[in-house]
Formats: structure tokens, C-alpha cells, sequence
């Protein structure tokens, strides 16, 4: 069993490494896993980028406290309680930014943008917290890293572009992190 304060960015590229896909052979019904440099070959981005392990530890320091407390609890309970609301608050949350993309309702992806951003800064989900301030932007109406306006149509497809992104980054890191919480028991 691994301690989970002692977890930093390089267990990452470990742990969502087991995430990666398998390649089928065209001569076995067997699959075999792809290979490390394709693997970065078709990642071109670090996985490390996905999670701020200095937020995430700040986090986990809460369990020391926690742990203090209560001898027969699970260990890590309080943080892995914060985690767990987020993914059931993150996964609501995509679901209500589905159904704002099909309203076409920019001001409501905009404001779940900006909440989502706030929850996931607080984990340090950082892949996820960048796509959700751009989200805010575009329900805006604004691309603000290039300075300019939008309209309301390439706006919402930005929106529906980013959101697809974001969902992935989103299963990185929740992959990652029940990896973290599972090797911890």
C-alpha cells in the first residue's frame, strides 16, 4: 500500500498510463497495449498537466488532521469525500451544459462554466478549471485570450467543441485520482 501524501506528478503519468486504450491486432482477436512512444505520439500533451499536485496535497494535508481524529476511520476519508462530491457535482454539471447547448442558452453556460471552474480550481483539476473560464468567456460572448467579440453561433460552437475536451480532461483526472484513493487502501 502506497501513502497517498507521498503521490506527486510523476505517479500520474503512472497512473493514467493504465488508462491508455489498447490496440487491437488485425491477425489476433487479442489486444495488446500500445507501445510508450506511441503512446506519447498520440498524447502530445503531459498528463502531469492535468492535476496541480500542490493544490491537490493541500487537500490531502486535511486527512493528516482527519486521521488524527478517528483511528478506525478510512483512511483519507475526508479528502476522498471531497473528491467524490466533485466528480457527482462535475458529472451534474456536464449534463446541465448538454442541455444549455441544445437550449443554445449562452448566459446558463456561462454561469456553469464559472461554477465549474470554481470547483475544480479548488482541487487543482487544472485542465478542467482552463476549459470552464474559456466556457464562461464564450457564454459571454467573448474570446477573451484573442480580445474580441463573438456571435452567438460560433460562440456556442466553441462552447460545444471545448465541453467534449473538457469531459476527457475530466476522466484523466478522475481515472487518476480513483487510482490514487484505490492503491491507498
Amino acid at each position: 500500500m502506497s501513502d497517498i501524501k507521498h503521490q506527486d506528478a510523476s505517479s500520474l503519468s503512472k497512473a493514467t498510463s493504465d488508462t491508455k486504450p489498447t490496440a487491437s491486432s488485425s491477425t489476433s482477436p487479442e489486444s495488446k497495449p500500445i507501445d510508450k512512444k506511441e503512446e506519447e505520439d498520440e498524447d502530445p500533451e503531459s498528463q502531469e498537466d492535468v492535476i496541480d499536485m500542490e493544490t491537490f496535497q493541500q487537500i490531502m494535508d486535511m486527512d493528516e488532521e482527519d486521521d488524527a481524529d478517528e483511528e478506525d476511520g478510512e483512511k483519507h476519508a475526508f479528502s476522498k469525500g471531497i473528491v467524490w462530491g466533485y466528480f457527482e457535482q462535475a458529472e451534474a454539471t456536464f449534463q446541465e451544459m448538454e442541455d444549455a447547448i441544445v437550449a443554445k442558452d449562452l448566459n446558463k453556460l456561462s454561469s456553469l462554466g464559472h461554477f465549474l471552474k470554481g470547483s475544480s480550481a479548488a482541487l487543482g483539476i487544472i485542465k478542467v478549471q482552463a476549459s470552464c473560464e474559456k466556457m464562461q468567456h464564450y457564454g459571454n460572448k467573448r474570446d477573451e485570450e484573442a480580445g474580441i467579440s463573438l456571435e452567438p453561433t460560433e460562440a456556442l460552437k466553441r462552447i460545444q467543441d471545448l465541453l467534449t475536451a473538457c469531459k476527457k480532461d475530466y476522466q484523466v483526472a478522475k481515472k487518476w485520482m480513483e487510482n490514487l484513493y484505490e492503491e491507498d487502501k
